[in-house]
């Protein structure tokens, strides 16, 4: 965990520029609501632009590659032993919430690795990026440390997620930190980790890079 790596700044322009893209569909339709409730409405009014505001969101959104690829970002990655860094696939942005999905596993994933799916170099790493400040109350991620050591421990792949089941998470120290605005995570893609729980009826914005 690397506390105030990004400005918060960089944050606050990417999570603007994302909502920038709903808002357009929000004065469309003359919603005069907050933010999450507009987004709760388009979800139930309109599903497949909704959608389609998310595809644009990770398939084109510039400044989510801007800092995907940010100078000193690689240059960590090279500190941390990749002698060669490439995003093995592309960046993610999730706004994550019960309301913004048919299903749990698009708000809140169970447990598994992210190796599996993508079938990366052995040595492939995570980047977490929290775009709001993330703990227990909003479902801040879930890692169990030392769980990488153990190889690919999944038993299918379905939805993009390799599911662990059975995983015994008792053999680890559950941990669940506090990040704030500019903080990230890194991890291996071998690490067992879930979403927590978002108690406090909050969006989670984040966004992931491999």
């Amino acid at each position: 965990i690397l506390r105030d790596f990004f400005t918060k700044d960089q944050i606050y322009n990417l999570i603007d520029s994302a909502k920038k893209i709903f808002e357009i569909q929000f004065k469309e339709r003359n919603y005069s609501g907050e933010f999450k409730e507009n987004m709760i409405r388009l979800f139930n009014e309109d599903e497949s632009v909704f959608i389609n505001c998310g595809k644009i969101i990770q398939q084109g959104l510039i400044e989510l590659y801007q800092i995907s690829v940010d100078t000193k970002l690689i240059e960590e990655l090279k500190d941390l032993g990749i002698g060669f860094p490439n995003l093995c696939t592309r960046p993610v942005l999730f706004f994550n919430h019960p309301k913004l999905a048919k299903e749990e596993v698009y708000y809140k994933t169970p447990v598994h690795q992210d190796w599996p799916s993508m079938q990366s170099s052995s040595d492939s790493l995570v980047v977490w990026v929290p775009l709001v400040d993330v703990n227990e109350k909003n479902g801040s991620i879930l890692i169990y440390p030392g769980s990488h050591k153990y190889g690919d421990l999944s038993n299918s792949v379905e939805g993009g997620f390799a599911k662990i089941d059975g995983f015994d998470s008792s053999r680890f120290s559950e941990i669940q930190p506090t990040l704030e605005v500019g903080d990230i995570a890194i991890f291996s893609t071998f690490l067992v980790h879930k979403s927590g729980d978002i108690l406090d009826d909050s969006i989670r914005w984040s966004c992931h890079f491999r």
